[in-house]
């Protein structure tokens, strides 16, 4: 068989139903999932034993992204590891202990050491520890504005605002539309709080990935002919403490993580 070294060969295979029992949002993405190395062809409910033992090592996957992402940390650790700690801690209003510096990243303690490497009771993962690192090598420490602009506003945006419409904020607000409940609470243990002032939305919450780069999650419920909205806004200072990229990393891992939690802690163990 010829190696498969496309999504949309690896599509044509697929049940096209977009089910979303792989956790993500369509068949296409999946395919996309597995080529990138992200997802295994067999977590596919659909796919069938015999399709499986047929296509075999068949599908060129590109090791490159989860490659470069680990050529990314090394690269961050060790500039992390050269900073001035005490600096750092005074630029970021961070806490040092025992020679490390203290980030709280959605109300959890990440420490930073001297040599970069990053600790935690959390589960480590490159969404958190990429941006993490990001935020405390460059941040300049700006203080908060407390004006809200939407993601294709900030600095440097551009082409980055399409993906982040759709894979961050059209994602979570299916997420909250199928589990309006859930959801909500899944912010407020990750220590989301109302937001101040009036606002018109059905929930108004802000979150902080970082302590310099808080969300501002807008939810409107359908009602009547009225279909469901839901955007994402951050301070002016966002990109003045952390690059555009992190900021959509963490967009997109918030999105994961909710929907693992989702399909952990709901009734009946499914997304939609």
């Amino acid at each position: 068989m010829t190696q498969i070294k496309n999504p949309l060969e690896l599509y044509k295979l697929l049940k096209k139903s977009n089910c979303r029992e792989c956790l993500l949002p369509s068949c296409m993405a999946f395919a996309v999932a597995v080529i990138q190395g992200q997802k295994q062809l067999a977590d596919c409910p659909y796919v069938d034993q015999e399709t499986l033992r047929a296509l075999g090592g068949e599908v060129a996957r590109r090791g490159s992204r989860e490659d470069e992402q680990q050529q990314l940390l090394a690269r961050l650790r060790q500039q992390a590891g050269q900073l001035d700690f005490p600096a750092a801690a005074a630029r970021l209003g961070a806490r040092l202990r025992d020679g490390r510096l203290g980030i709280n990243c959605l109300g959890k303690d990440f420490w930073i050491d001297p040599a970069g490497g990053i600790w935690s009771e959390c589960h480590k993962i490159p969404w958190v520890e990429i941006p993490l690192l990001n935020y405390v090598i460059g941040s300049k420490g700006r203080k908060l504005s407390g004006e809200w602009l939407s993601f294709g506003e900030l600095a440097g945006a551009g082409e980055w605002s399409r993906f982040f419409a759709h894979r961050c904020e059209s994602a979570m607000g299916q997420l909250a539309d199928a589990h309006p409940e859930l959801i909500f609470e899944i912010l407020h243990l990750f220590g989301a709080q109302p937001a101040a002032g009036k606002t018109d939305a059905d929930q108004a919450l802000v979150i902080f990935p970082l302590p310099g780069l808080p969300m501002l999650i807008n939810y409107w419920a359908p009602e009547d002919h009225f279909a469901s909205k839901l955007n994402i806004l951050f301070d002016r200072t966002a990109t003045d403490n952390i690059n555009i990229e992190s900021i959509y990393l963490l967009g997109r891992g918030l999105v994961e993580m909710f929907r693992a939690l989702i399909v952990r802690h709901s009734r009946d163990g499914k997304l939609f």
